[in-house]
Formats: structure tokens, sequence, C-alpha cells
């Protein structure tokens, strides 16, 4: 509805952003601090509410991996992590880039 606004939490308003943005394909692996908002976003999924694909990756590297091929194919995708996360995986950012 125009001119509706919303409050919401912090992870709760990055879900309804993911949604707004019609997010192709979820790429997940759980660490803190965005872990609930990935169990919220493969609940979306798994109840129809957002028409994506939700991968549960086996780390770091595989997560951002997943989402380099899908958005490479022209998906449009999303993922999360933390600092140690993303200082882990590093190497994987330059061929996305």
């Amino acid at each position: 509805m125009k001119g509706e606004k919303k409050f919401l939490a912090g992870l709760a308003a990055v879900a309804e952003a993911a949604m707004l943005a019609d997010v192709d394909v979820i790429s997940s692996f759980p660490i803190r601090p965005y872990t609930g908002l990935m169990v919220d976003l493969s609940k979306k999924v798994a109840d129809g509410k957002l028409d994506a694909e939700f991968v549960h990756a086996d780390g770091e590297h595989a997560q951002l991996s997943i989402v380099h091929g899908a958005s490479a194919s022209g998906a449009r995708t999303m993922t999360g992590s933390s600092g140690v996360g993303v200082t882990y995986a590093f190497e994987t950012y330059s061929p996305i880039s």
C-alpha cells in the first residue's frame, strides 16, 4: 500500500528487503550474527512466501561459490556472514568481483 510505513527490527528488515528484491537464490552457512535471518528466510521459502532456492552450504567457501555461480547465470542472489566468515572466505571474493 502506498504510503504505508513499517517499523521492523534489523533482521526482520533485511528479510523484508530480500522478499521485496525478489531474490532467486539464497546461500546459507550458519554463523552469528545472521543465523536468525537465514532461519527466517528458509521458513519463508518453505512456506511459499518467498519464491527462491534456499541452499545450505557446507562452509563459507561453498556459500560464496554458490552465489557466484548463480549470479553468473543471471540469478539475483543473497548470502550473509560475519566478519570472521568473510575473512575466512576472502580468496573466494576475487573471482566474484
